[in-house]
């Protein structure tokens, strides 16, 4: 049998490079000491990042003074428990509020001062299956209020500063490198109403309501990876995520019903980046995919992962279209192959994946 300990550590060292969530880096750091030594924790990844950020203008009230990172696990019963009928899996964010405490959260609560109590207090990670599923980052203000447009934090490259991309409060995309005096305001991007950024191979990426998408680079300058879309008349909005190694964009319209929204006015489409083309291209199927949309982040999931019959659908929170920001929203169901969408509460499978936690959960942890 092949000894693990006796890898060589450049090989050690590549893998560890390649883990982009603290647990995974973790429990890679906790096989033995020379997997350990091999590795290092990065300096600009905790949980809780105080950094000295410049106001986003002159006189600024509540200026961004820190950065929270919250992680979305799917949280699964030890491999022996998994074929039990009620041994479901659980879909939970975990990250600091504003006094830096970790927390368990709703994965699309944005509320930090009404986290999610477990009773139990500790989860045992050693006794888990967990998954990583993404994560979103918190830029907080002065007077400890979470800042309400998304916020990007580009992974650091070798000899590149720490890159972080948000909106400020007029809705321009504006661009911050640790070791600048000021945000940098980007002319003619302002995508907050109806465009979105993200991730994609290293670098942030922006596409404004008609689609029209592009990649940014460490030095702030920017290129086109993807031209507009032809869209039908009314406001769509726009929302970027890279999953299973490709950038796809969601395409979400829905006519306003008076004060509500009800699912047959809505409709979403989704798209992948051909990147010889540089255009998008409709998604007939997502495959085994479910994607899971809120009005601050995306993610990713397979079905047999979590437990589903079939993916194929996207699962999202009705803040999306009315840009809500409390926790009396509901959420809904799109199945791309059926062209409908339909209240969560009609999957109970899906729906249990939230909240409560699953009984085995309080079963580990008594």
């Amino acid at each position: 049998m092949a000894d693990w300990s006796q890898l060589p550590k450049d090989l050690l060292q590549l893998i560890s490079q390649r883990l982009d969530s603290e647990l995974y880096l973790l429990r890679f750091r906790s096989v033995c000491s020379t997997w350990r030594s091999s590795s290092s924790i990065p300096k600009h990844h905790p949980n809780y990042l105080s950094l000295k950020l410049p106001e986003f203008y002159n006189n600024d009230p509540n200026p961004p003074c820190h950065i929270s990172k919250h992680n979305i696990f799917l949280i699964k019963p030890p491999q022996h428990q998994q074929t039990l009928h009620h041994r479901r899996p659980w879909l939970i964010r975990i990250g600091p509020d504003p006094d830096g405490k970790i927390q368990l959260w709703h994965p699309f609560s944005l509320r930090p001062h009404i986290p999610f109590h477990f009773p139990h207090h500790v989860l045992d990670f050693n006794q888990l299956s967990v998954f990583h599923l993404g994560h979103l980052f918190l830029l907080s203000e002065a007077n400890r209020q979470i800042h309400s447009a998304k916020l990007l934090v580009a992974p650091r490259q070798e000899k590149q500063p720490l890159f972080m991309v948000t909106f400020n409060c007029f809705g321009e995309l504006t661009l911050f490198r640790c070791g600048d005096e000021r945000w940098t305001i980007i002319q003619g991007m302002a995508t907050s109403a109806h465009g979105d950024i993200c991730i994609f191979k290293g670098r942030p990426c922006a596409v404004d309501y008609d689609g029209y998408t592009v990649m940014f680079e460490p030095d702030l300058s920017h290129h086109l990876i993807a031209e507009p879309l032809l869209d039908e008349e009314g406001v769509h909005t726009k929302f970027l995520l890279q999953s299973e190694c490709e950038l796809l964009l969601v395409d979400c319209y829905a006519c306003d019903s008076g004060f509500s929204i009800k699912n047959g006015d809505v409709r979403i489409a989704v798209f992948r980046l051909d990147e010889k083309e540089k255009k998008w291209v409709k998604l007939t199927s997502l495959g085994d995919r479910v994607l899971f949309l809120g009005n601050r982040y995306m993610f990713s999931a397979s079905a047999s992962e979590l437990g589903f019959a079939k993916g194929n659908c996207v699962i999202y929170t009705d803040d999306v279209f009315k840009g809500l920001d409390d926790m009396e929203y509901g959420m809904s169901v799109f199945q791309l192959d059926q062209n409908r969408v339909s209240p969560l509460s009609d999957y109970p499978d899906y729906l249990k994946l939230f909240w409560p936690p699953p009984e085995w959960i309080a079963e580990l942890h008594s």
